[in-house]
């Protein structure tokens, strides 16, 4: 009997080892993901019609290596809100950020990432307390054309829903 349980103990010992290895391996792919040129896939003008005669349109154009975009709620035709947005990937702090003004001078910041070719999330965070996490949006690219945003928690960030890329 000892020599069965020796012989399991020292399976055990050589295929634990191999799954954490595996796990690294699979961290470092996505930690190699190409940020900037995943983010170019949103680039164009997209619409979410979350309620019936209102939507939101999102237009969002290339600036150097970051993308700048202007995102409005509009209902009938009239422009209920708006921000202007200016996004870019820091390198340093491995994350995209995203610098969101508002037509009153007030401004929220969105750090996030791509976690695959076609996942992405974003968090806002508290700005006296970087370290709390007030709100975090989950995108998932379906095609080319269509992305769908999940609110995880919180009431900041894109609206959930489904975005349509609008061709002109």
């Amino acid at each position: 009997m000892k020599p069965l349980i020796k012989k399991i103990l020292f399976v055990m010992i050589l295929i634990i080892p191999l799954t954490w290895i595996n796990g690294v391996y699979a961290q470092k792919t996505v930690a190699q993901q190409d940020q900037v040129m995943l983010m170019k896939q949103m680039i164009g003008t997209w619409q979410n019609e979350f309620v019936p005669d209102t939507s939101i349109i999102w237009e969002i154009k290339p600036y150097g290596k970051g993308l700048e975009m202007h995102y409005q709620f509009t209902t009938k035709d009239e422009t209920l809100r708006e921000v202007k947005q200016l996004l870019g990937f820091d390198s340093q702090f491995e994350n995209f950020v995203t610098y969101t003004l508002f037509p009153s001078g007030r401004f929220i910041l969105f750090i996030g990432k791509f976690v695959s070719d076609k996942n992405s999330y974003v968090e806002v965070r508290d700005q006296l307390n970087p370290e709390k996490v007030l709100s975090r949006s989950e995108y998932e690219f379906k095609t080319a054309d269509m992305f769908t945003v999940t609110r995880i928690f919180g009431y900041y960030g894109a609206k959930p829903g489904t975005y349509y890329r609008i061709k002109k």
